[in-house]
Parts: structure tokens; sequence; C-alpha cells
């Protein structure tokens, strides 16, 4: 009995002019959309590689040492697997030609088709499931046969959702082909298998919008009534709740103005680090005044003196290590100062950020972009782990960057921060995306939220129809 239940919902909705409706809708977006992100891979990808090579081409000529910082960056390649955004990418990879259209229309990725259009089709399907059998008098003669009333609920449910889910699957397939024949991208087997996870993750939260639809079409005896109540829970649900949530976060766990701390950042690391140099640079040479007579010039003339007289070479280059000293020192002590205040800045904007998720999670929505985005390796994870590299590899390039200063310098004590110097043999960054394990470790309680929703409103649709009277 319960397969035959199931065959006729879908016969019921395969044959309905909403859901054929529907299905074009939602492959015209998704193939739409997948053609704007596969030129947008095209686009990243291409000044990436740009990029990289305009670094190259920059340190053949200008690699002096008070350049190096602002040139050598790590940077993150655009993730293969386009169909998913998540957040936008780090390291200078913003558009060497943006077109302001791009800003006002952002593209559509998969997740943002899913949490509008198919939650959407998902109410259409279920928003009558009940209550539009009660106005047509069919509801009446299928209880009257041995038919318990959640069998009947489970066999809607099946039924509506195996409809999704065929129409789901082929816009996704479509999709995916289009990015992958026009992108270039190669998903590897771990790619593969997270696009599989965004689609069961899209797939259980279309299914708690339908069960959100089955429990009003039993609460509600007129559709006219249900369909309202259904399209007013998918604006709070989807609209209203994860738009508020960093607003409610902020009223709870307010931050300093991001200015203020900027502001007293560049304090810190301009204008009081020069204070600070400039005293302990006067004071090294206070000590060498009429023993060294250069002072901290290092033109032609000294450098042609320091040569000749290896008195002098060795006096100079112990005045200019002592200054080197003191500004290593002072740098030192200002970057610690400033990062103990950007730490401070940070811990409470993570405590605002994660009350911010907490409050999101009355929602479906939140659950299905972090899941999707983790597992698509552009989350907040992901962020995290590119950070991690960055630092790493920041702090292995200032080594070597130092290194070859010092070498430069035990040859040419004269040697200075704007002179010339080869990093061709630097270290190369190469980020490393989180494996596909660890990326459903992280998305996995997103999993359990969205099957929690699942059951909580499937739950409501049983009670609710157990109540509902059919004449």
């Amino acid at each position: 009995m319960m397969g035959e239940l199931v065959l006729k919902e879908l016969h019921d909705h395969l044959l309905s002019l909403r859901f054929q409706a529907g299905f074009l809708l939602a492959l015209v977006l998704v193939s739409a959309s997948a053609f704007v992100l596969s030129s947008n891979y095209q686009r990243d990808n291409a000044e990436y590689v740009q990029r990289l090579r305009q670094e190259d081409d920059f340190l053949r000529r200008y690699a002096h040492l008070n350049r190096l910082g602002g040139v050598l960056t790590a940077r993150r390649p655009p993730a293969a697997m386009a169909l998913v955004r998540g957040l936008a990418n780090e390291a200078g990879m913003e558009t060497l030609d943006s077109d302001p259209m791009l800003e006002m229309f952002p593209p559509m990725d998969l997740p943002a088709v899913v949490a509008i259009i198919f939650s959407l089709f998902g109410i259409v399907l279920g928003f009558d499931a009940i209550n539009g059998e009660r106005e047509r008098g069919t509801l009446r003669l299928v209880l009257a046969n041995p038919v318990r009333r959640f069998e009947l609920l489970a066999a809607k449910w099946a039924g509506g959702m195996l409809v999704l889910a065929a129409a789901f699957v082929a816009a996704v397939l479509a999709g995916a082909g289009i990015v992958l024949a026009r992108s270039g991208a190669h998903w590897s087997r771990e790619e593969w298998l997270a696009f599989a996870g965004v689609c069961a993750a899209s797939l259980v939260y279309c299914g708690a919008f339908y069960s959100l639809a089955l429990m009003f079409s039993a609460l509600a005896r007129r559709s006219s009534v249900s369909v309202l109540a259904s399209v007013f829970g998918w604006v709070l649900l989807v609209l209203v709740i994860p738009n508020v949530s960093p607003y409610v976060a902020a009223q709870f766990a307010p931050l300093p103005s991001a200015a203020a701390m900027e502001r007293d950042q560049r304090y810190i690391t301009s204008e009081e680090r020069d204070e600070l140099g400039r005293a302990g640079q006067r004071k090294v040479q206070e000590k060498y005044r009429g023993r060294f007579e250069f002072g901290d010039v290092a033109s032609e003339e000294a450098r042609r003196r320091i040569a000749a007289d290896p008195a002098q070479r060795r006096l100079y280059q112990q005045m200019r290590n002592e200054i080197e000293a003191v500004w290593a020192e002072v740098n030192r002590r200002q970057r610690e100062k400033a990062m103990r205040l950007q730490e401070t800045y940070q811990d409470r904007t993570k405590r605002q950020f994660e009350l911010s998720r907490w409050i999101s999670y009355a929602s479906p929505l939140p659950p299905l972009l972090y899941a999707s985005t983790e597992l698509a390796a552009t989350g907040f994870e992901s962020q995290e782990r590119f950070r991690a590299q960055a630092r790493a590899y920041g702090s292995g390039l200032g080594q070597y960057v130092r290194r070859r200063y010092k070498e430069e310098q035990s040859k040419n004590p004269a040697f200075g921060v704007n002179d010339f110097l080869d990093v061709s043999g630097r270290p190369r960054f190469e980020y490393a995306p989180p494996p596909f394990a660890d990326r459903l470790a992280v998305a996995q309680r997103f999993f359990a939220m969205l099957a929690g929703w699942n059951a909580a409103l499937f739950l409501g649709a049983v009670l609710a129809f157990l109540r509902f009277d059919v004449r």
C-alpha cells in the first residue's frame, strides 16, 4: 500500500504544471549560474597566474629590502569547485578590471539557488498536499481504505522529495557539466566527493521546507491559507533570521570602532616607532661622535674611505650593527604591542561572530551555507587554514630575506636597504587545501542541524495531520 501511495504522489507531481514550471526555472537558473561562475573562475585563475608573474618580474628589477614587504605575499588560488563561491579570496585577488555591474548584481552560486529557488519549489509542491486533497474530496476516499494517517503523510513526503530530488539532480548535473566544460578546472576525487556532499546538504535543506509546507497544509483547512503561512515561514527563515543575526549579536557583544583600532595601530607602528627608533639611533651616534665622522650617510666618499681603511671599516660596521639592533628592537616591541592590540580586537570580534552564528542557527539556511562552503573549501575553516599557512610562509620567507641581507652585508658593509637584493631562490607559497575527510568532519554538525530541522518539521506535520478534520 505504501508503494502505491508513493507512486500516486509521483504521478500527481510529475504531471502538474507547477512541477514542470519549477523544474524549468531551476534548470535555467542553475545553468546560467554555472555559466557565470565558470567565467569568473577563468578570470580569477588567469589573474592569479598573472599576479605571480608580475611579482617575479618586479623582484627581478626592484628587489630592495624596503620594498619586499608589500610584494612577497601568500596568494590563494581560486577553488576548483566554482559552483560554490563561499568567502572571497584574500591575498590580493581583486579583479584587475572590475566591472561595477558585478558589484551591483553579484552572481548566484549553487547554495544561493538552493536557498531561494529550490526551497520555494518545495513549498510550491507541498503547500496543499493535505488540505488540497480535502478540498478536492479525495482525502476522505483515501483514508476510507486501510491506510494509517502516518503512512499517508510519509508517502506524500517520500513522493514529493523524490520528485524534488530528481529535479535538483538534473539541474545540478547540467550546471556541473557547464562548469567543467567552460572553466578548464579539474575536479579530483575529493572534489567530486565534496560536490556530492554539497548536493546531499542541499536536498536535506529542501526537505525541511517541504516538511514545513506539509505542516501548514495539515494545520490550515484551506490551501489559500496554507500557502500564505508557508511563504511567511519561508521569508522568516530565509530572509529575516540570517540577515538580522549579526545585528542582534552586535547589541549583546559590541565592538570598538575598527577605525579607532586601525588609528591606534598606525600610531604604534609609525609615529611612536619612529620616535623611539630615532631616539635610540641618536644615542648610538652620540657614542661614536669624534671617533667616526661619516655619520649614518653611506656616500661614495664614505664607501671609498671605508674600503681604504680597515679600522674605519670595522668602526663603521660596528656602528651600523648597533643602529640596526636598536631599530630591530624597537620594531620588535612595537610589532608586539600592535599585535596585542590586534589580538584583543580579534578576540572580541570572534566572540561576536560566534554569538551571531548561534543566533543564525534559528534558520536552516546558515547550516546549508556553512556545510556547502566547508565542503567546497571556501568556508571559514578553509580561510583559517589559508591564514595559518600564509603566516608560516611569511615567517620562513622573513628568515630567508634576513639571511640574504646579512650575506650581502658581509660582502659589503655599506650594503643598505635600498640596494638590490637577489631573492630569486626564495621559497614559493603553495596553498594546500584541507583533505575531504577534514572538510566532512567540519560539515557533519551542519548536516545534523539540517536533519534536526527535517525531523522537527516533519513531526509537526505528523501531529497536525493526526488532528486534521478530513470532512
